[in-house]
C-alpha cells in the first residue's frame, strides 16, 4: 500500500509540473511568428521564370 500512495504521489506531482495546453499554444505561435520575420523575402516577380509563353500561331 506505500508503494502505491507513493507511486500516486510521484504521478501527480509530474502532472502538477506540465505546463497549460494554452501556454503551450501561445509558444507555438512565438515561434512560429519568430520564424517568419526572420525567413527570407518572398520575390514578387514572375512564379515560373524559366518558363516562356507561347508565340501565337500565324496564320495561314
Amino acid at each position: 500500500m506505500d508503494t502505491l500512495h507513493s507511486m500516486l504521489s510521484h504521478l501527480r506531482s509530474e502532472a502538477k509540473a506540465t505546463p497549460k495546453p494554452i501556454t503551450v499554444f501561445r509558444e507555438f505561435l512565438a515561434h512560429l511568428d519568430q520564424m517568419q520575420r526572420t525567413a527570407s523575402p518572398v520575390r514578387h516577380g514572375s512564379p515560373r521564370p524559366h518558363l516562356r509563353k507561347r508565340a501565337a500561331k500565324r496564320p495561314k
